[in-house]
């Protein structure tokens, strides 16, 4: 059995506790810590180092972390007040029929086809796409230019399959790769780059649906300067971010901050195409004859992106 790290100082997780995966004793922690306004200081840079051997060393940044890493400060305090005033707030985020027919087939055509993710192409991925622009009426030739915003969204996918107890990641059932792996397969110094990117969406803590979703956006969004429609593409991401937004909001009320950050990931994943695209090109010049499969599927793989 793999069990999850506590997100604050990376010790054994015993669970969810205050919205996030951690240990019982940063759980403990962090609600000794809100209970009883508690104020700590820090005697050196407040920046020290939380792991499971210096945790106890500094309550000051031990309690940053906590809410660095998502912990809520509403949800220590179980106050019935507090609760309901959440659910107050949340009064006006409702999925509308449609919104919610969206969401269950874009969450569907993800949950179909992630268990093939590392044999992508000639079937999963192509019939990912196809879903995904069915459901949103995205037509065939619809991105102009050279950007391949299905990039994005493979990336998206296959990095939500990071193991952090590992520093593994999985492509498909069995195909598990480590990090010294996929460089020697042909990622090469993008190795660093989608690791470091799978370690950023641990915290988020995506579900399928919000996978789902979040895949769907990279897919209409692209590259704005390169699209032949970017009007339609606005109309098209409309329903698709406002799904995602309510979705979010009302899967963890607490944490406002989510919708915002898994859209900066998209921005994130722009960079990490295009250095992937870079290093393609680095490759024919280095290898002879046909790209490595893993490259060829995840960087550029032409029965992708021109179906």
């Amino acid at each position: 059995r793999v069990h999850k790290p506590c997100f604050v100082c990376s010790d054994r997780s015993s669970g969810y506790h205050y919205g996030v995966s951690s240990c019982e004793g940063c759980k403990g922690f962090f609600r000794r810590s809100i209970q009883k306004n508690m104020v700590y200081t820090c005697h050196r840079e407040r920046n020290c180092q939380i792991d499971k051997v210096t945790r106890n060393r500094c309550q000051f940044c031990r309690l940053q972390k906590c809410f660095q890493v998502g912990m809520s400060k509403e949800g220590a305090r179980g106050s019935p007040e507090r609760k309901k005033e959440v659910k107050e707030d949340l009064g006006g985020d409702e999925l509308s029929p449609e919104l919610a027919e969206l969401v269950r087939r874009v969450s569907r055509a993800h949950q179909e086809t992630f268990p093939s993710l590392g044999q992508l192409g000639n079937w999963g991925w192509g019939a990912y796409s196809r879903g995904v622009r069915h459901q949103v009426s995205v037509p065939r030739g619809f991105w102009g230019g050279d950007s391949n915003p299905q990039t994005y969204s493979w990336m998206l996918r296959i990095c939500t399959r990071y193991t952090p107890e590992q520093d593994t990641m999985t492509f498909s059932d069995g195909l598990t790769l480590t990090r010294t792996q996929m460089h020697n397969a042909g990622f090469g110094p993008l190795t660093d780059l989608v690791f470091a990117f799978a370690g950023q969406l641990l915290p988020l803590q995506l579900d399928d649906t919000e996978t789902g979703l979040l895949s769907a956006i990279c897919l209409i969004c692209g590259d704005r300067m390169e699209l032949e429609q970017p009007r339609r593409v606005e109309r098209l991401q409309e329903p698709l971010l406002e799904a995602l937004r309510v979705y979010a909001r009302r899967r963890r009320p607490r944490q406002p901050q989510r919708f915002p950050q898994m859209l900066l990931k998209i921005t994130d994943l722009r960079g990490i195409s295009t250095k992937g695209a870079e290093r393609a090109i680095t490759l024919r010049t280095e290898i002879p004859g046909p790209m490595p499969p893993l490259i060829r599927e995840m960087l550029e793989n032409p029965e992708i992106f021109t179906e």
